[in-house]
């Protein structure tokens, strides 16, 4: 994972509805997906928390649930801890200041969730380290819900930029952010990031929402993971 500047996170909530169309949609379908499959107390793991909205949109759907809730940018955590706490959730979650190797022993999660995270990591063997290092700390069968950014097979410049123009005048604006998104994003092909789930053990792989530019898969955990 990388650290999102202090000064991006003031600003991360309303821009990522201008980039991610159906945002909100695919959290809601994230929380269903979770409430189907566990039920009673359970402990999911969520690495790049951001400002919590995944958590805030789950804890609704599952109120046995708590959560492990890790983010390396200290303005991001801030602005989770400020939501969660307003919405009277604070014993139910956990925040580690850092990444996952600073969660350290806290046994098997039930579930994982990882909202927009993968495509910031280079496909040089982080990813695949990320993806061993969520592997390792989830209970066989636990499901992991991945929502990301791959590569696709047109140029979607122009789309997108019309799409955040709709939304009025924005921080940072269209050109920017597709700069930011064409030199400094890692996107892999659906394909790969398939590929990287099958070798860090995860199968039952199934695309549960899709997007201009971001696909949601849902996954479970093998009996035993594999390098």
């Amino acid at each position: 994972m990388n650290a999102f500047p202090d000064a991006a996170a003031k600003i991360y909530d309303d821009n990522i509805v201008r980039l991610v169309p159906g945002y909100a949609l695919a959290l809601e379908l994230m929380a269903a997906i979770l409430a189907v499959q566990l039920s009673g107390p359970c402990r999911i793991l969520v690495p790049g928390c951001g400002t919590g909205a995944e958590i805030l949109a789950i804890a609704n759907s599952l109120p046995e649930a708590s959560f492990v809730a890790v983010e390396p940018s200290a303005g991001m955590l801030d602005l989770a801890r400020q939501r969660i706490a307003a919405a009277g959730l604070s014993e139910r979650v956990e925040f580690v200041s850092g990444y996952l190797d600073d969660v350290g022993e806290r046994g098997r999660f039930d579930a994982a969730t990882v909202s927009l995270v993968l495509h910031f990591l280079p496909d040089d063997g982080a990813k695949q380290a990320f993806l061993s290092g969520v592997a390792q700390r989830l209970a066989a069968n636990a499901p992991l819900l991945l929502l990301d950014a791959p590569s696709v097979a047109f140029d979607e410049s122009a789309l997108r930029q019309w799409l955040l123009t709709q939304h009025g005048p924005g921080v940072p604006p269209p050109d920017a952010v597709i700069k930011r998104m064409q030199t400094l994003w890692h996107r892999a092909t659906p394909e790969r990031i398939a590929e990287l789930l099958a070798r860090t053990g995860f199968a039952e792989q199934a695309t549960f929402f899709q997007t201009l530019g971001y696909v949601g898969t849902s996954a479970r955990m093998r009996l035993r993971s594999v390098d």
